[in-house]
């Protein structure tokens, strides 16, 4: 992954385009490696990589040089024990982007699970197997309330299309030092975005219309 491995939140309640938006990201930033965690087995992300069912069978496609790859989490069993081991294959595969949808789903505020964590908190530039390698990421949510605060604080980009829950709204604003009203009152498509290292906020409005698609992966 040429340049630094970002680590990206995705928020705003159904149908505010946040799928969309991370679609064209992951197809702008073109990933060579690409993990995606599917909790509801989407139809809107199918063409986000090879889907996998069997957890043995999506860890062993990533020894490959370059894949992209789709996890359909298995309800039938733990998923926080699935979730787990899909992110420790995601460290010691190392310079992947790493997609997980429904983030809520997995983590909650006060709670990271240990090899998530450590993505989030070391997986920018590490050293494993005699290699450095890096993990970029991508989370998505409909509240920013209910996902991993630590995740949040190490974002690079936070992009945000309207807010349902007063709360949420208002603590996102309150950082960004906006009124909470505008975020609530977003229409679809409509988003917000900030980046760690910059003041501004950039307003935007999702277009579909010359939207990068996704490269064709290559043995």
């Amino acid at each position: 992954m040429p340049g630094k491995a970002l680590t990206m939140a995705a928020f705003g309640a159904r149908g505010t385009g946040k799928t969309a938006w991370v679609k064209q990201e992951i197809a702008r930033q073109r990933p060579a490696r690409l993990m995606v965690w599917d909790f509801k087995h989407d139809p809107s992300l199918v063409d986000l990589g090879t889907p996998h069912a069997a957890l043995p069978d999506f860890i062993e496609a990533l020894r490959e040089r370059r894949f992209s790859v789709r996890y359909l989490v298995d309800h039938a069993r733990d998923v926080h024990a699935q979730f787990e081991l899909f992110c420790q294959a995601a460290w010691v595969a190392g310079d992947v982007l790493v997609f997980v949808d429904e983030l809520p789903e997995v983590t909650k505020a006060n709670r990271a699970p240990p090899a998530w964590r450590r993505l989030v908190n070391v997986g920018r530039e590490y050293q494993h197997g005699g290699k450095v390698k890096r993990v970029a990421i991508i989370g998505a949510g409909q509240r920013p309330a209910e996902c991993d605060k630590t995740f949040i604080a190490n974002c690079d980009v936070v992009h945000t299309g309207r807010l349902g829950d007063h709360g949420d709204a208002k603590r996102i604003a309150g950082s960004w030092g906006i009124s909470p009203a505008e975020l609530a009152a977003l229409p679809d498509l409509h988003y917000l975005e900030k980046r760690a290292d910059s003041l501004e906020i950039v307003r935007g409005v999702l277009s579909f219309r010359n939207a990068p698609r996704a490269a064709k992966q290559r043995p």
